[in-house]
C-alpha cells in the first residue's frame, strides 16, 4: 500500500512539473546559448558613484549578449508586452507612470548593464523586482529591445552618463535617437 502510494505521489509531481514548465516560443537563432555575464559580476555594479571612492567602470565593460539579434531583440519586445512593462512605460516606451525608456535621462544607469540590474533588482517608487520570475536570457532581451529604442546609454559612456557628463553628439535628440549600434557617433 505504501510503495503504491509512493509512486502515485512521484508520478503526480512529474505529471505537475511538465505542466508547469514554460517556453520562449521565439526562437533565438545565433543567439542561443549566448555567453551571459556571471552573476557575480553584475552583482557588483553600484546604483551610481561613491563620494571618495573612484569611479566603478564596470558597466563599460559588460556588453548585452543580445544586442543587435533581430530574434531575441524581437523576443524582447514581446515580454515587454506579456510582462506588463506597458502598463508604466507605455507602448511605445515613452513613460507614463514609469520613466521614459526612450530618452538618455537614466537614474540608476542607461548601459546595458546597469538597466539589467534594474529590472532584476527592480528599483524604488515602484519597479519590482523581476529577477526571480525572468530568467536571465529574457532579461538581457528586454534590455536588447530597449537599445534599439535609442534611450540608452553606450557601454563605453557610462560612467560619464552617471555623473550627467555625456558628450552633447549623445544628448541630440537627432544624432543618437533610434541607434542601433554604440559605435556610431
Amino acid at each position: 500500500m505504501n510503495a503504491t502510494r509512493t509512486t502515485l505521489t512521484c508520478a503526480l509531481l512529474a505529471l505537475c512539473a511538465a505542466g508547469c514548465s514554460r517556453s520562449n516560443s521565439v526562437s533565438l537563432g545565433d543567439a542561443q546559448g549566448a555567453a551571459l555575464p556571471p552573476d557575480q559580476v553584475i552583482e557588483r555594479l553600484p546604483l551610481g558613484d561613491l563620494a571618495g571612492v573612484a569611479p566603478n567602470t564596470l558597466a563599460t565593460r559588460i556588453a548585452n549578449p543580445y544586442a543587435g539579434n533581430p530574434a531575441a531583440i524581437r523576443a524582447g519586445q514581446a515580454l515587454f508586452t506579456d510582462m506588463n512593462c506597458v502598463g508604466c512605460h507605455a507602448y511605445d516606451a515613452t513613460g507614463g507612470m514609469g520613466p521614459d525608456l526612450t530618452d538618455r535621462y537614466w537614474r540608476y544607469g542607461g548601459a546595458p548593464a546597469e538597466v539589467y540590474k534594474s529590472i532584476f533588482e527592480g528599483r524604488p517608487k515602484g519597479m519590482p523586482a523581476w529577477g526571480k520570475m525572468l530568467p536571465d536570457e529574457q532579461i538581457w532581451q528586454i534590455v536588447a529591445y530597449l537599445q534599439t529604442l535609442g534611450g540608452m546609454v553606450p557601454p563605453r559612456l557610462a560612467a560619464r552618463a552617471l555623473q550627467g557628463d555625456v558628450p552633447h553628439e549623445v544628448n541630440s535628440m537627432n544624432s543618437m535617437k533610434g541607434m542601433q549600434s554604440e559605435e556610431q557617433p
